[in-house]
């Protein structure tokens, strides 16, 4: 990274740094990254700007945005934070930090993974590389796990393919309980409260789709300390513990929804919308109360992908990657910095997958410190714009 002031940052890095740095080999890899995008411009307040040009030899630095067809305006707090992995495209453009000025915002997010070669030196996500755990072997990512296989190949597993799902973590008599406090909390929740997201169905009514404050019931925050989830935890390569927070998610999926980002999401990163660098590494833990499958609403992962830069994915139908197949009392876990999707069911009468969803990060995290900001700030956005 480049030093000094923000008043010479931009310039600075521009100058000298990202041009040292796409001479070298990682040119080529930046070049690939880039190739079939537009070319993007930043455009400081002042009027500084700058232009990232791909072509058939490399990805070229120019002065000015006379290049560009996609064009930012931004501060240059703003741009450092995107190259620094606090801010992202599609951030910038859903709270509305900055303008596209020229082009259009979707190919501005389309820039994501690109920036992310280009600034944080990360190889581009490769759906068709093979992958290859720890005994040179390949691993197929739609198997799961039983509580007493082998921990080493369960910790391979998840370090190989960025995700784990583990059978009959919880007997089908503690999720009954469970599900009761979640059923009390869907029942309180009340619209227009930040620790609730509703949706809107195409029939015309408002659905609860998550509380957040799941926390706040005793039964689900016990689960914050609970020894057969933190053991899954324990096979990450990181140290991680739950947040002690009541921002604790439950989910309820439902189909018909007119998507807005709650109900059903679409391929993303939980730190997609900024705070890679002090976020990261994240795990997310999902308790399945009910089904998760195609009809019920499951959850798909591109496998290996948390280890790089990502992917721009066009996928409306959610057939890439692998979708798993849980049922209640079963626990999965994934990095947040892997791409994953929660597609809408395919079924339209239900039952509907329920899921309790916590977050493991660095010891000593406050709360506060993690993704708990980004959801707090969804709650009266309008995702159906990064759509």
């Amino acid at each position: 990274m480049p030093s000094g002031s923000f008043e010479t940052g931009f310039d600075a890095y521009h100058a000298s740094t990202l041009p040292a740095l796409l001479a070298g080999q990682w040119g080529a890899v930046a070049a690939r990254a880039a190739s079939d995008l537009p070319p993007l411009g930043f455009r400081l307040p002042d009027g500084r700007s700058v232009s990232y040009v791909p072509g058939p030899h490399g990805l070229e630095i120019r002065r000015g945005d006379e290049a560009a067809q996609t064009v930012v305006e931004l501060d240059e707090a703003l741009w450092a934070g995107l190259r620094d992995a606090m801010e992202t495209p599609s951030g910038i453009v859903l709270f509305e930090k900055g303008r596209v000025v020229v082009g259009r915002a979707s190919d501005f997010m389309r820039w994501e993974s690109a920036l992310r070669v280009i600034y944080e030196e990360l190889p581009p996500y490769d759906p068709q590389a093979p992958l290859i755990g720890r005994s040179g072997a390949e691993i197929d990512p739609r198997r799961s796990f039983r509580v007493d296989d082998d921990p080493e190949e369960m910790a391979d597993f998840l370090r190989t393919t960025g995700f784990i799902l583990v059978r009959e973590v919880v007997p089908p008599r503690e999720i009954e309980r469970l599900s009761e406090a979640a059923e009390e909390l869907r029942a309180r929740a009340k619209q227009n409260d930040p620790m609730s997201w509703w949706g809107s169905h195409r029939d015309g009514r408002a659905i609860l789709t998550r509380v957040l404050n799941g926390g706040a019931h005793p039964r689900i925050r016990a689960l914050l300390r609970d020894p057969r989830l933190l053991r899954i935890v324990a096979l990450s390569d990181h140290p991680l513990e739950p947040t002690d927070s009541d921002v604790i998610h439950v989910l309820f999926k439902q189909s018909g929804m007119i998507f807005d980002g709650k109900a059903d999401n679409p391929w993303h990163r939980d730190c997609g919308l900024g705070l890679h660098r002090t976020m990261c590494p994240l795990m997310n833990g999902s308790l399945f109360l009910s089904a998760a499958d195609r009809a019920t609403g499951e959850l798909r992962f591109l496998p290996g992908s948390w280890r790089t830069a990502g992917w721009s994915v066009v996928d409306d139908a959610h057939s890439l990657g692998v979708g798993i197949e849980a049922g209640p009392g079963d626990f999965a876990l994934h990095y947040g910095d892997g791409i994953h999707a929660g597609p809408p069911p395919t079924s339209e009468s239900g039952p509907f997958r329920s899921s309790i969803v916590i977050e493991y990060g660095p010891p000593g995290r406050l709360p506060g410190e993690g993704q708990e900001q980004n959801d707090l700030r969804m709650h009266d956005v309008d995702a159906a714009r990064i759509r």
